[in-house]
Parts: C-alpha cells; structure tokens; sequence
C-alpha cells in the first residue's frame, strides 16, 4: 500500500520538506479504508518548530473543491451544510494543532534546567511536520465513507474522496454533542474531514505500522476534536488495542490521562524516524509492553467485550 517518496530538503528555514504521509488505497465494497503515511527524518530545535506551527496554520496547503456529480442529494447537503473552504482550513488547523502543536507552557518555558531542557527537545522533535502542498476534496458517489491517497503525479498532493451517497445519509449528530441538535449533516461531515485530513499530515513508520494505530490515532484526533460519531461507543471493549478507528482511539485516549498530554503526539513523532517494532516502540516511550497496557485499560475502563 505504501507508495511514498522522499523530496529532496529544503532550503526554507520556516518550514521543513518532508516526505509526506503514503497514499490511502480506494477501499473494498462494505469496508472502511487502512491509510499509512510514510516518515521523514529532519530535526528542528523548539524556536523554529514553533515558527513552523504558527507560519504553516496561517499559510495552509493549497485547499480545493472537486464535486464530480452536482446533482446528486448528497452534493446539495454537503453544500448547505457546511462552507467548504472554512470546514477544509479550520479541519486542518485542528489537526495540526492536535498532532504536533506542543504545550503552549513547553513553548513559552525560560527555564535553564536540564529537565525542562530536555522537555524542550521532546517538544521540537514532535513538531516537525510533514509538507503537503495541497489537499483536494473529492466530492463523488461511491460505496464506503471516505478515503486518502497521493495524486498520481506527486505524493506532496493528496486527495479525499467522500462518498456522496454517505452525505446524503447522514441523520443527525450524536446526544450530549456540542451540536447535538444538527440534522443538517455539519457535525458527521465536520468529523469524517478530520479523519481523512490526519491521514495528510501524520507518520506511519516508513510504512511499517499497524493499520489500527495510525487509524486509531485518526479516530483520536476526531474524538479530542469533540467530533465523535453518533456509533461511537466507549463501553463497547474490542479484543484488540490495534482494531483501529474508535475502538483504538478511546486506548490513546486514555494513555494520554495515564502518561500525560502529548503522549499521542510521542507517538506520531516516533513513527516520524523509526520503522515500528512492537517492542521497542511501546517501551521506549512508555516503558511497558502493549499488552499489558492494554490489560491495565482494560480494567481501568470496566468495559465489556
């Protein structure tokens, strides 16, 4: 599944090229896509990590609309729905924001201690994002929810296809949601857009990880979003931290309460320089294996499976 391609570095000192995430594959009839962005390798000290965020969410990637059939239902909910050029710039910023924007405390810290030090270099190291050049929406009646990939000519170009069919169906937003009231589609639109939109920007190991993680660490960007979909269920334990999507998201969910704000953010960035191997990544960043974190979720969830 994995087609990436590295560019060369660039010569910029706002922002870092490169190599941007791996194309998501158009999915099977019934199933729900697998993406796996690829990693780069470079490393910014924190001024010039906090100079990338804030430049790179003001100068976002070229945005583009593509509805390939006007008049389709879901085309005109899609449309009344939502501004699609403010949905897109503000879907990415969130994403940004969430995936690699450290602590505004990390950012704004004097100290000269060898703690805060080394806080410092952990920060900038997961702020280092990948560059992609445009993100175009493709707007097209086809079977499943949604998927990403690279354009055909250049993988700095990515694309989200969203299924018209599946706009059209779209009921209403979740109870308790903070726009538990819309049936217009915003809510449900807004959050399959965050997925996809992770899959543009974050790292996957040189393609060697899971393809729960990295859809579980889309899903959890949408569940800290406030974003969550109306079949979402928290108490509904699956037999695998790795099933991906939801189910994924609510174990990153709670590693961060366990380990602390950020540590999703860790991950992304280990992924950034590494290829996954089980072992060494969970240890190194969490000094336990998998499974027993997994066990510990387990029970501190009261979950059933």
């Amino acid at each position: 599944m994995d087609e990436s391609a590295t560019p060369p570095a660039s010569t910029s000192t706002a922002l870092p090229v490169l190599p941007t995430p791996a194309p998501h594959q158009p999915p099977s009839a019934g199933q729900r896509p697998q993406s796996e962005p690829p990693a780069g390798s470079q490393a910014h000290n924190g001024q010039q990590s906090e100079l990338a965020i804030s430049q790179y969410t003001a100068k976002l990637p070229k945005l583009r609309l593509n509805i390939l059939e006007l008049t389709h239902p879901g085309a005109s909910r899609f449309l009344a729905a939502v501004n699609a050029s403010n949905v897109l710039a503000e879907s990415v910023r969130t994403v940004l924001r969430l995936l690699y924007q450290p602590p505004s405390s990390s950012l704004s810290s004097s100290s000269s201690s060898s703690s805060s030090s080394s806080s410092a270099l952990k920060d900038s190291t997961t702020a280092i994002i990948p560059t992609t050049r445009s993100v175009t929406l493709f707007l097209e009646d086809m079977s499943g929810v949604a998927y990403t990939k690279g354009s055909d000519l250049d993988d700095d170009h990515k694309e989200i296809h969203f299924s018209l069919s599946y706009i059209a169906s779209i009921k209403r937003a979740p109870d308790g949601a903070a726009k538990d009231k819309d049936i217009t589609g915003t809510y449900e639109i807004t959050g399959v857009l965050v997925h996809e939109l992770v899959h543009c920007f974050q790292y996957n190991g040189h393609g060697t990880c899971p393809g729960g993680l990295i859809e579980g660490i889309a899903d959890w960007v949408r569940l800290k979003a406030n974003l969550g979909a109306p079949h979402w269920r928290r108490d509904s334990l699956p037999a695998r931290w790795d099933q991906g999507y939801e189910k994924t998201a609510y174990f990153l969910e709670w590693l961060e309460t366990r380990f602390g704000e950020g540590s999703v953010r860790r991950m992304n960035a280990a992924l950034r320089t590494e290829r996954y191997d089980k072992d060494r990544f969970w240890q190194g960043l969490f000094a336990a294996e998998v499974e027993s974190l997994w066990e510990d979720y387990k029970k501190a969830s009261g979950a059933k499976e």
